[in-house]
């Protein structure tokens, strides 16, 4: 573990119910705004014909090829077959 997280490990079994409570929704928001960032900084990078992987829970990473951008979603044909994955999740090889 970092020197954060070890900060933070200490401090979790120090705070009260109501400190966690709140601590918990800093760190939501804060991941909901780094993905809202990633997706629309990769929405400006991302074309059709773009080759790029993501990790699917049952196949791995998957590799495939960009059909259409949509607003949050791109549609990625990995095998024959289009998926409709979230921008935060594909990677541009």
């Amino acid at each position: 573990m970092t020197e954060n997280l070890n900060i933070l490990h200490t401090m979790l079994h120090t705070w009260s119910d109501d400190e966690i409570t709140l601590a918990w929704g800093m760190i939501a928001d804060e991941g909901k705004r780094r993905k809202k960032m990633k997706t629309q900084k990769l929405k400006g990078m991302l074309r059709s014909g773009d080759k790029v992987e993501f990790e699917s829970g049952k196949m791995g990473t998957c590799k495939g090829k960009i059909v259409r951008v949509k607003t949050k979603n791109a549609i990625v044909e990995v095998k024959g077959q289009n998926w409709n994955v979230p921008m935060s999740m594909l990677t541009k090889v």
